[in-house]
């Protein structure tokens, strides 16, 4: 029988998504923060948002795809992009299944787009 363990990924909030307490079960089973609540940089500019993403090894979760887009090299931290559809339960649902299923090669250089209809996990 195979044991599967459990990962813990380290995400970072943009801001314009709400606090993490809005995502209950990815709280819980991972590691979020958000970038005005619990890092104190509100007003970043995306290219700051992530470096500090990279820095700290957090994947980052954004609703602006095009400004991050062109940030995403292969040596850096994967950004996952959200449908702004998504209701806040429904992104947390989703949001904790792909983690479940995210490979540690997918954990950089990759864009991860999550709507209601599907996962995709691109190279830019």
């Amino acid at each position: 029988m195979t044991i599967r363990t459990h990962t813990r990924h380290k995400l970072l909030l943009d801001e314009g998504l709400p606090r993490k307490e809005a995502y209950p079960q990815a709280n819980n089973f991972h590691n979020l923060k958000h970038i005005v609540h619990d890092i104190g940089r509100g007003g970043a500019k995306d290219k700051d948002v992530y470096v500090i993403a990279n820095k700290e090894k957090r994947l980052v979760v954004v609703f602006n795809t095009k400004d991050f887009r062109p940030l995403i090299s292969p040596e850096s931290v994967s950004v996952i992009s959200l449908s702004t559809n998504l209701t806040d339960k429904r992104v947390d649902l989703k949001l904790c299944k792909m983690l479940r299923s995210l490979k540690p090669s997918e954990t950089k250089g990759h864009l991860i787009t999550i709507t209601n209809n599907n996962t995709n996990i691109t190279k830019p």
